[in-house]
């Protein structure tokens, strides 16, 4: 179960990658389609693992399926960046994390043919309904029709890129899938420069950057790859469905830290730590727990 601590230190990361894009995303780049861009572009940097054992794919169909796979992402990145504009990520946030591996079980189910056990189906259960517990609110009524069309469609974007990149995996090794997944990131990134508006939008974002947010955007990137790369590296050696069930752990660690961060910096990060919310949230890392002990033990 090598995968579980490998996927568990990314979802760390990405939380911290979280933060920082909350920050980042409601005070420097302020459209979806400009941050989704410059998060795509960055698949390249994957080219300096060509001397670790990289080889091309064995059919123009699996080439195929790594662009279309790598690609969705960007895709996946957009509609939830435009969702979370349209609404508050704390109601974004419970609709991914119940999407995303259910949509992951589903297709892993049909195009990989992956199976969980009894055991691996239950943590299943436990992972997800404590991922969504942990970020669910009371008011949950209000929803604007295209954050909530947009929330699904991106945890389907998401879920699908994810299976068929295991898919690239079981073809090749782990460096040559990586690559070739990346380099469909950047090759569908390009095409958010197409329409004039989101190119505008694209070329303007560098320059409403403050000097003294540059190293923050991109140490965040650093983080981010970091944590992209670990999560590939626990789906290319495990089950893709757990791996995205484990997103609960994210959740987790984002509220330690959110609520951290709500005591030394109120005003830029804000955290409801009453009683009642923290007993809530409490009992959903009890789920966690749950699932993650029936996984490991």
């Amino acid at each position: 179960m090598l995968f579980v601590w490998i996927a568990i230190f990314a979802y760390l990361l990405f939380a911290l990658n979280g933060v920082i894009d909350k920050f980042l995303l409601s005070k420097v780049v302020r459209h979806p389609v400009a941050y989704a861009f410059y998060v795509g572009v960055t698949g390249p940097l994957t080219l300096v693992l060509l001397p670790f054992g990289f080889r091309t794919l064995g059919s123009l169909g699996d080439l195929a399926i790594a662009l279309v796979g790598g690609g969705l992402f960007v895709f996946a990145l957009y509609f939830f960046y435009v969702a979370i504009q349209k609404t508050s990520i704390s109601r974004i946030m419970p609709l991914e994390g119940g999407f995303v591996p259910v949509f992951t079980l589903i297709l892993a189910y049909f195009l990989l043919g992956e199976r969980l056990s009894g055991w691996q189906l239950l943590a299943f259960i436990f992972l997800v309904a404590g991922g969504v517990f942990i970020t669910l609110e009371k008011d949950r009524f209000g929803w604007h029709p295209k954050a909530l069309g947009s929330g699904i469609l991106a945890a389907f974007l998401f879920a699908l890129s994810f299976t068929l990149t295991k898919y690239i995996y079981e073809q090749t090794n782990f460096v040559s899938g990586l690559i070739w997944t990346r380099l469909g990131l950047f090759l569908f990134s390009l095409l958010l420069l197409i329409p004039k508006t989101a190119r505008k939008k694209i070329f303007s974002a560098p320059r409403r950057v403050a000097p003294e947010n540059v190293f923050l955007y991109y140490g965040n990137r650093v983080i981010g790859g970091t944590a992209g790369f670990l999560q590939n590296y626990a789906i290319a050696i495990g089950s893709v469905t757990l791996v995205n069930a484990l997103q609960g752990t994210q959740y987790a660690l984002l509220l330690a830290m959110t609520v951290a961060a709500s005591i030394y910096w109120p005003k830029i990060i804000k955290e409801d730590i009453r009683g009642a919310i923290l007993a809530q949230k409490t009992a959903a890392i009890i789920l966690i727990s749950i699932g993650l002990a029936l996984l490991v033990f």
